[in-house]
C-alpha cells in the first residue's frame, strides 16, 4: 500500500514499510547524483508520463564507464502487477513487461545524460532489438530491485544514436533479470 502526503508543493509517497520517497511527478526531485534541473527537464519532456518511468532512485552514474545504477520499488504502482490474480501457485511479482519497460527508462537516461538526446529538441527513442532477455528468478513484490545498465556499444551521429546495453536487475543479491538490448534514438522525426 502506498499513501500520499504533501510537503508544500512536493508529494511524498509513504511505502508499506514506512519509507518515504519523493513522487517524481510532483517535483522532479528524484533522489540521486543527477542535476535536479536537468532531471526535471528530462521528466517534463519524457515520451511517457511519470508512472511509466520505472526508476525510483538513481544510485550511481559513471559517465566514463557509461553505467547507471538505480532502484525500482516493487511496491509502487506497477500496471501489470496490480492486475495479477495472486494465489499459492502464482505469487505477486514484477511482470516481464515491467522489467522490459524499466530497461527503456534506463536507456533513455543514458541517451539524455551521456549523449545529449533532448526530447524537447526533437529527439525520440525506440527499442529496436532484444538480443537476449533472461528472467532468472521471480522478482517478488516487496524488496526493491537494483537496476544496473551498461553501454556495450554506441554509434553516435548528429541525428541518430544507436546504443547496445547490458542490463542486470538484482533483488536481495539474486539476479532476477539479464538483458542484452539495442535502442535507437533519432532526431527530428516530427512532420514538417
Amino acid at each position: 500500500m502506498v499513501e500520499l502526503e504533501r510537503d508544500g508543493d512536493i508529494q511524498i509517497l509513504r511505502m508499506r514499510d514506512g519509507e518515504k520517497r519523493v513522487d517524481p511527478d510532483s517535483s522532479g526531485a528524484l533522489p540521486g547524483p543527477l542535476d535536479p534541473d536537468s532531471f526535471r527537464r528530462f521528466l517534463d519532456t519524457f515520451m511517457y508520463r511519470g508512472a511509466a518511468f520505472l526508476v525510483d532512485e538513481i544510485l550511481a552514474v559513471d559517465e566514463a564507464e557509461r553505467c547507471i545504477t538505480a532502484r525500482l520499488e516493487t511496491t509502487r504502482d506497477l500496471p501489470f502487477a496490480q492486475q495479477q490474480r495472486v494465489g499459492p501457485g502464482h505469487p505477486a511479482h514484477v511482470s516481464g513487461a515491467e522489467m522490459v519497460m524499466a530497461t527503456s527508462s534506463l536507456g533513455c537516461l543514458h541517451a539524455w545524460f551521456f549523449h545529449g538526446c533532448r526530447w524537447d529538441e526533437g529527439w525520440t527513442g525506440f527499442g529496436s532489438r532484444i538480443h537476449r532477455a533472461d528472467f532468472k528468478k521471480l522478482a517478488r513484490i516487496g524488496p526493491a530491485l537494483r537496476l544496473e545498465s551498461r553501454e556495450l556499444r554506441s554509434r553516435v551521429g548528429d541525428r541518430r544514436v544507436v546504443l547496445r546495453f547490458e542490463f542486470q536487475f538484482w533483488q536481495e543479491d539474486a539476479l532476477v533479470y539479464y538483458g542484452d538490448q539495442t535502442a535507437m534514438f533519432l532526431r527530428d522525426l516530427r512532420p514538417a
